[in-house]
């Protein structure tokens, strides 16, 4: 199943969520998902303090998907998003 990423400015209730952000010059992403993170064996539920690298965060968001409808919201306010990670669809109004 293919992953569709959509930039939102909050979470949608039943959707995985990557919230991206810069943290002493690093690129930082945290990862919410509808039931929480247990379970998931990811990245995501490993990591406790809730600090993963960006492609942890987003790898760890599309095997999470995957369960989830195939759509990750992708919170961006710093505008760090890559070209290489995807296409980054705007929401739809």
């Amino acid at each position: 199943m293919s992953v569709t990423f959509i930039l939102r400015s909050e979470p949608n209730p039943g959707e995985v969520t990557v919230r991206l952000y810069h943290d002493a010059g690093a690129v930082l992403g945290t990862v919410s998902a509808p039931g929480g993170l247990e379970g998931t064996h990811t990245a995501a539920e490993a990591d406790h303090d809730g600090m993963l690298g960006a492609h942890q965060a987003l790898a760890s968001a599309i095997e999470i998907a995957s369960d989830h409808g195939g759509v990750v919201g992708v919170i961006d306010n710093e505008n760090i998003w890559k070209e290489e990670w995807g296409v980054l669809e705007r929401e739809s109004r």
